[in-house]
């Protein structure tokens, strides 16, 4: 019976140090999860940062596109246009209306340019 004893002393001290080695893994475990957990959160964060960033220059450059649409500069040699029966207009900067009469001047510019001044 002191044979059974033993084995069962011996078996008690194998479980105790298995035991005591697995809480050390799943504690070793533990920590290096959270190590990766905060890496991860801090990896989020810098991305996030990041894409904020090349957002907040993307939103500015549209915001100086949208500025800038429908801005047409009037040709030096335009001045004053009379408009109906008003008197005197003064087209502002980005006047569609001015912008559309540039365009079918310039059609017809390149059209006598072209060679084809006089024949439609």
């Amino acid at each position: 019976m002191t044979k059974l004893v033993q084995h069962i002393d011996e078996m008690r001290a194998r479980l105790t140090q298995t035991s005591t080695n697995e809480q050390s893994l799943v504690k070793s475990l533990g920590d290096a999860l959270n190590h990766v957990d905060q890496q991860l959160v801090r990896d989020i964060r810098r991305v996030a940062a990041e894409h904020e960033a090349r957002r907040a220059v993307i939103f500015n450059e549209l915001q100086a596109l949208a500025c800038s649409i429908g801005v047409f500069q009037p040709p030096p040699e335009m001045g004053i246009v009379p408009q109906q029966n008003d008197g005197p207009y003064f087209p502002a900067v980005g006047d569609w209306r001015q912008a559309t009469m540039n365009l079918s001047y310039q059609d017809e510019f390149e059209h006598q340019l072209n060679g084809k001044g006089g024949q439609h």
